[in-house]
C-alpha cells in the first residue's frame, strides 16, 4: 500500500511532554497492510504511538513510523465474557470509555490514562490495582525481523511490571497494530487505598464498573496534571524494588510503605522523592508537579534534555539520601547533536 514521507517533520506536536523534536522522516500509518512498506529504509527506524511515554530529544535521526490504526469490535463469546479488539492508534481512554458505557468491566481502573491502545501492551500499563495483562488475550504485530504478521498470545508477552516483551526483551522487533482483550468476568478492584476510602461507605448495589472508572477519573484529575494545559508525560520514574534486606534499612531512614512483589518489596518512588523536597520546585521551564511528584510538566518551551536533566538531579538526591536507585518509566529518543 501507498505511503507518504514527510522529511524534517516536526514531533512537537506528537509526544505529551510538549517538546520540540524534529524527525529525518515521519510516516504515519492508518491501515496495517502499510507497515511493510513504512517499515522498509536504510536509516534507523523507530515507532511512535501516542508519544505519551517517551522524552525526544533535538533530533530524532530516523524515521519514524507513527502507528495510527483505528477501530473497535465487541463480541459477546459462549460464555458470557465480550471480546474486544482495538486498533493501535486508538485512543486508549475512548477505548476504557466504550467498554465502561456499554457495562462491560475489566479496564475501568484504567481511566484517563494517556496514549494509544497500541502502547497499553508496550508498558503494560496498570493503575488502581489493575494491569492490562490481567485482561489482555492477545496482541496482533508485524514482526519487523521475519517480515510477517503474527498473534502473540499472553503467556507469551513476558508481562511484568511496566515492562513487556515488547519493551525489553524484543524491544524494536514489534510493530503493535492491534490488541484483543477478554472482559466482562472482571471482578471490581477497589482495594487499591485512594479507591477505598472512596467507595468504603458506598453500598453494594451502587458499585458498577461505571462508578469505579467515575471515582478513578475523579482521583487522577486531582492529583495528575491535564497534558494538554500541562505539558507531561505521567510518571517519570518507576517505583523501586528492594530485598528485604534494603528495605529494612530504608525504613531506618524514612515512614515508606512496602508492598511485596515475589521475593522483594516494592516502595514508592513519590514518597521518595517528596522526602527529598522537591514536590513543588521548578528548574527551568521543568516544575515538579505539586501535587504528584513523581511528574514533572513542561511549563513551556523546555526541551526533552531540560526534562531529563532534572530528573537526573532527583535520581541522584534520592539516591545519596537513601540509597535507592530510581529509573526512568519513559523511553528516551534521539539526541541533541
Amino acid at each position: 500500500m501507498n505511503i507518504t514521507i514527510e522529511r524534517q517533520a516536526s514531533l512537537g506536536k506528537l509526544n505529551t511532554l510538549g517538546v520540540e523534536s524534529t524527525a529525518a522522516e515521519l510516516v504515519t500509518v492508518t491501515h496495517e497492510g502499510q507497515l511493510p512498506a513504512a517499515t522498509c529504509t536504510t536509516i534507523p527506524l523507530v515507532l511512535l504511538g501516542g508519544g505519551s511515554n517517551v522524552v525526544l530529544r533535538k533530533f530524532v535521526n530516523a524515521r519514524v513510523v507513527r502507528i495510527a490504526i483505528r477501530g473497535m469490535n465487541f463480541e459477546k463469546l459462549d460464555d458470557g465474557r465480550i471480546r474486544v479488539r482495538a486498533g493501535a492508534g486508538e485512543n486508549w481512554n475512548e477505548l476504557v470509555r466504550a467498554t465502561v458505557g456499554r457495562g462491560i468491566a475489566g479496564l475501568e481502573n484504567l481511566v484517563l490514562i494517556p496514549g494509544l491502545v497500541g502502547g497499553a501492551p508496550y508498558q503494560n500499563i496498570g493503575a488502581y490495582g489493575r494491569e492490562l495483562a490481567e485482561v489482555l488475550e492477545s496482541v496482533r504485530v508485524f514482526d519487523l525481523q521475519e517480515r510477517v504478521f503474527r498473534t502473540i498470545p499472553n503467556a507469551d508477552c513476558t508481562f511484568r511490571y511496566r515492562d513487556s516483551l515488547f519493551k525489553s526483551d524484543c524491544r524494536d522487533r514489534y510493530a503493535i497494530t492491534s490488541v484483543q482483550l477478554l472482559l466482562g468476568d472482571c471482578i471490581l478492584e477497589a482495594s487499591y487505598r485512594d479507591v477505598r476510602t472512596s467507595v468504603k461507605d458506598w453500598p453494594a448495589y451502587a458499585m458498577s464498573s461505571r462508578t469505579i472508572a467515575e471515582t478513578v477519573a475523579r482521583i487522577r484529575r486531582r492529583k495528575l496534571p491535564d497534558y494538554r494545559t500541562h505539558g507531561n508525560i505521567g510518571s517519570f520514574f518507576k517505583n523501586p524494588t528492594l530485598t528485604y534486606e534494603e528495605y529494612d534499612s530504608l525504613l531506618g531512614r524514612l515512614d515508606i510503605p512496602g508492598f511485596k512483589e515475589n521475593q522483594k518489596v516494592r516502595v514508592p518512588a513519590a514518597r521518595l522523592i517528596d522526602a527529598c523536597g522537591w514536590k513543588g520546585r521548578s528548574i527551568g521551564k521543568v516544575d515538579v508537579w505539586h501535587r504528584q511528584p513523581l511528574v514533572l510538566v513542561n511549563r513551556g518551551g523546555a526541551s526533552g534534555s531540560e526534562c531529563l536533566n532534572v530528573s537526573k538531579l532527583i535520581a541522584d538526591d534520592v539516591h545519596s539520601q537513601f540509597d535507592v536507585t530510581l529509573e526512568l518509566e519513559p523511553i528516551v529518543m534521539g539526541d541533541d547533536a
